[in-house]
Parts: structure tokens; C-alpha cells; sequence
């Protein structure tokens, strides 16, 4: 095995949203594929790293999955800078997880500029238990201009989906046009 993996970019990705909507969840799935049912609380943030092929490119995400609760937003804004891109979630069965979503955009981009978002509506498994309604959703959307996906976690639905969308719209923002973003060894 090698000690450095030949990639093509490095991507500092963040998940944002509030506490419980299942950003580590998420993060353990894709990056791990393994999903528990019960998370401790993500302190600060927590740290994962997946290399993935996007495009022809080896992409390698960096993801920060941040603690959505209050008491860490004094230290939030540490992570947004040099963030590349991001995923905005919420929790299909608690629609104030919705309604929180443009303060999310707000801490992003005052703490780490604009770059491209993709909307994750979570626990998509729960449809039963579902708050959150298609035409809200649609609404959000238009607004902001971004992609949505909803994902289960623990289906593993849209899951790596997610994340390579994530990757193209990096790959197409004019962040990553700029050769000083590409990495040889990362």
C-alpha cells in the first residue's frame, strides 16, 4: 500500500445543518459504509476522508461533518474557510430542521464565501413520519438554486449519489478552475 495516494484534486467539503438531522450518519455511510442507530453528539466537528473517482478524476473528499447545536457556533467558523463545497441538511421528519436551513446559508457564506451547495433532505426511510413537503422543498430549491436529493443513511439511498454531485459542482464552479487547487499527493 502506498503512503500517498496520486489524486487529481482534494476537496475540503463541509456538512452543515442542525444537530440531529443526521450529518454524521451521512459522513459514517458514505465515507465508511456503516451506520449505527444512535450517534453521540458531533463535538465541534468530526473528520472523514474518501478518495472517489468523478469524471475521470480521482477526486479525495475532506469532509467536516460540524456540530449542529448552538453551543459550537462560536467555533463553526473555522471550518468554512478554504471549504470548497458543502452539503445543507435537514431532516425530512422535523420541518424546523427545514426552516433553520437559510441561517445555515447565511454562517456559510459570511464565514466561508460562496461555493456550490447541494441540499440533503435525510432519513428518507421515515416516510411516515415525513414533515416536510415536496412543494416546500421545490419552493427551496428555486429559491436558492441548488440540487436536492433526499437520502436515508441507513438504505444507504442516494448516499454516494450525494457526494458525486457534490464533486461536479465543485469540479464546474470556478473554484476549482484555478491549477493552484489541484493536488499531486494529498
Amino acid at each position: 500500500m502506498e503512503r500517498f495516494e496520486k489524486v487529481d484534486y482534494l476537496f475540503k467539503t463541509i456538512v452543515i445543518g442542525d444537530g440531529t438531522v443526521g450529518k454524521t450518519s451521512l459522513t459514517m455511510k458514505f465515507a465508511h459504509g456503516t451506520f449505527r442507530d444512535r450517534y453521540l453528539m458531533t463535538v465541534g466537528v468530526e473528520f472523514a476522508i474518501k478518495t472517489v473517482e468523478i469524471e475521470e478524476r480521482k477526486v479525495k473528499f475532506q469532509i467536516w461533518d460540524t456540530g449542529g447545536q448552538d453551543r459550537f457556533a462560536h467555533v463553526r467558523p473555522l471550518y468554512y474557510r478554504g471549504a470548497l463545497g458543502g452539503l445543507l441538511c435537514f431532516d425530512l421528519t422535523n420541518k424546523k430542521t427545514f426552516e433553520n436551513l437559510p441561517k445555515w446559508i447565511e454562517e456559510a457564506q459570511k464565514f466561508g464565501g460562496i461555493f456550490p451547495f447541494v441540499l440533503v433532505g435525510t432519513k428518507a426511510d421515515l416516510e411516515e413520519q415525513r414533515e416536510v413537503s415536496n412543494e416546500e422543498i421545490k419552493e427551496f430549491i428555486a429559491k436558492y438554486k441548488m440540487p436536492y436529493y433526499e437520502t436515508s443513511a441507513k438504505t444507504g439511498l442516494n448516499v454516494e449519489e450525494v457526494f458525486n454531485r457534490l464533486g461536479k459542482e465543485i469540479l464546474k464552479s470556478k473554484n476549482i478552475l484555478s491549477d493552484a487547487t489541484k493536488v499531486v499527493l494529498a
